[in-house]
């Protein structure tokens, strides 16, 4: 065996990094690279469930596949350029903050895509893209969740609570308190529920003729944001 040299970290594995890069090579992986992008930028699209949408972050994914695979073709076989990528990564940091869990999901998929485009992986990087795309969509158009409600009831001396309690566990599944505020002037009860399918109108109009009762409300809401 002869002794490793420095020359050697260029060609680990005698594989040459800059060898396998034809015109044609870098072309072919940025254009699947692209498609692939566009896939998950459908899915994000046709799978948003948040309140404001953002399409600038959308197209940041594409970008970011088409980057990671540049990323990973240059460095692909060769030590010298992954250490430096590595230890330029590491003083980037990043400032937007994101809200929703999904959106690190999205990010991390495109990350990953990147990374198996750009060494070459075209069959594992569309077969997964296409699984991990149909699993979103599936969970986004077959799997309803039933958002809760929140009942906030607002009365100044008291009221009949074994009766609020009574036509809530009448028209609900499940009913859970979430707070209760006592003031000089006002008092104010907030409850959850699920409400029975089509029954929202029937627990708004009873609970609205109890007496003593100030103001209602019932806001539907889906456990991180008021709608």
């Amino acid at each position: 065996m002869g002794r490793f040299t420095f020359k050697d970290l260029f060609t680990i594995g005698n594989y040459n990094v800059t060898a396998h890069l034809t015109v044609a090579n870098i072309i072919g992986s940025l254009l699947v690279g692209f498609i692939l992008a566009m896939w998950i930028f459908y899915v994000y699209r046709k799978t948003y469930s948040g309140v404001l949408y953002s399409k600038n972050f959308n197209i940041s994914l594409v970008a970011l596949t088409m980057i990671t695979s540049v990323v990973m073709m240059g460095i692909s076989g060769n030590l010298v350029l992954a250490l430096g990528m590595v230890g330029a990564l590491s003083i980037v940091r990043f400032r937007a903050a994101i809200k929703d869990p999904k959106d690190i999901v999205f990010l991390f998929w495109a990350i990953s895509i990147g990374i198996v485009n750009g060494v070459g992986l075209y069959k594992l990087a569309l077969i997964s893209s296409v699984v991990i795309g149909a699993v979103f969509i599936l969970f986004s158009k077959s799997i309803f969740v039933k958002n809760p409600f929140l009942v906030i009831l607002r009365y100044k001396d008291e009221i009949d609570q074994e009766k609020v309690f009574s036509i809530i566990k009448k028209h609900c599944h499940r009913h859970r308190m979430r707070s209760t505020t006592m003031t000089n002037n006002v008092n104010e009860m907030t409850i959850e529920v699920r409400v029975k399918s089509g029954q929202e109108s029937k627990v708004a109009k009873e609970l609205k003729k109890i007496g003593g009762l100030d103001k209602f409300m019932m806001i539907s809401y889906t456990g991180e944001l008021s709608d």
